[in-house]
């Protein structure tokens, strides 16, 4: 049973941050008791069971920097173990958990660690395969079992648990049975007077990240099979509670999904350039280690002309072989590259860039012979 939270002598509870888990909050911070019957009261919008719930509604939950992370994660592990992602967005309300233990009566499934309502992958799983049972002729009990497991054996796929891309945001709904306080001597009956119950939703438009793994030898067809009975029982069934009203319909959104996968795949390729340009810089000497890092400041410009800058200011006065070497190095550069001329062959040489550069470099070249002399 739910104990109630006792006022604190100081005053009232602190106040919920919002960089805080909001599950958490709502299922153990709540103050909103009758002192008198150790009750809430179900439609009092300034406390009781609707205030509670109004304490988080019309809010973005979640940190948007941890969601993103928490997609991207899942997003690599998927995509660099063969599987499949697909966000999907939420036609109507969505809501899981009403069955847990809460103090007004209708639960909610938090996230553990980000703090939102989420779709756990066991719920998927079991979700998909009845589909499938129900509505697809050709998925016999071999391939069910082999996707999906069978009695002491584990399937070939893995359902990761389903989690927002972006903040979430919930509001209050209502159920009103009016069945309730019924007894043998005083049936249920349509004469009696509904009794609301508020419970907390998440409202229309939640986009959610769908994971599938494989982890075993699956056919060919069978990972494109599954991710299409996935998208058919989420548009026509739905996912959650009270899916027989409506409740928990998506449809795939498969913009969004292409520009996520998109983001993480140049996040890896970034990552896998910046790892190879350290492994390189590895292997070089100190010097060539220098002259990189150099070059890399200066992203604007050809590297060997950040070179020439570096001579000009005299970063290797002291060090004369060493300039001696960057001089060369910037030679070999400009002559690869097709920028370097002994002659012009302009009528004014003094506005050949190349020309009057290579000059320049013959110049400095001079300069550090004399100071080797």
């Amino acid at each position: 049973m739910v104990r109630p939270l006792y006022q604190p002598r100081s005053g009232a509870l602190p106040k919920r941050d919002e960089r805080g888990h909001a599950g958490l909050w709502y299922d153990k911070f709540c103050d909103r008791w009758s002192v008198k019957t150790w009750q809430l009261e179900a439609n009092d919008p300034g406390g009781g069971k609707l205030g509670w719930i109004n304490t988080l509604a019309g809010q973005p939950l979640g940190q948007r920097q941890q969601l993103q992370e928490a997609c991207t994660r899942l997003i690599q592990l998927a995509t660099s173990r063969g599987g499949k992602v697909l966000v999907l967005r939420s036609e109507s309300r969505f809501v899981t958990g009403l069955g847990r233990s809460h103090p007004i009566e209708n639960g909610f499934a938090w996230h553990p660690t980000l703090g939102t309502p989420y779709l756990p992958g066991s719920s998927i799983k079991g979700m998909v395969r009845a589909w499938a049972k129900q509505e697809d002729p050709q998925a016999d009990t071999a391939m069910l079992n082999r996707v999906f497991g069978a009695a002491g054996k584990s399937g070939a796929l893995s359902f990761l648990d389903a989690v927002p891309i972006e903040p979430v945001r919930v509001e209050a709904d209502v159920m009103t049975p009016h069945f309730a306080g019924w007894s043998p001597q005083d049936p249920p009956g349509d004469w009696r007077s509904p009794v609301p119950v508020p419970f907390l939703v998440t409202a229309a438009g939640m986009p959610l990240l769908f994971s599938l793994i494989p982890c075993g030898i699956l056919e060919p067809s069978d990972l494109e099979r599954v991710m299409g009975w996935l998208e058919d029982a989420l548009a026509w069934a739905g996912a959650g509670a009270k899916t027989s009203v409506g409740y928990g319909r998506m449809v795939p959104d498969q913009d969004t999904t292409s520009q996520r996968v998109e983001e993480v795949r140049k996040v890896q390729a970034a990552r896998q350039a910046e790892i190879a340009r350290a492994e390189r810089l590895a292997t070089l000497d100190p010097l060539e280690r220098e002259l990189e890092e150099i070059a890399a400041a200066e992203t604007n410009l050809a590297p060997y002309r950040t070179w020439i800058k570096a001579v000009q200011s005299g970063r290797w006065s002291a060090q004369r072989a060493d300039e001696k070497r960057v001089l060369q190095m910037i030679v070999d550069a400009m002559k690869g590259g097709g920028i370097w001329k002994e002659a012009s062959t302009k009528k004014q040489p003094s506005k050949d860039k190349e020309y009057q550069l290579t000059l320049q470099v013959k110049g400095l070249l001079a300069k550090n012979q004399q100071a080797n002399a």
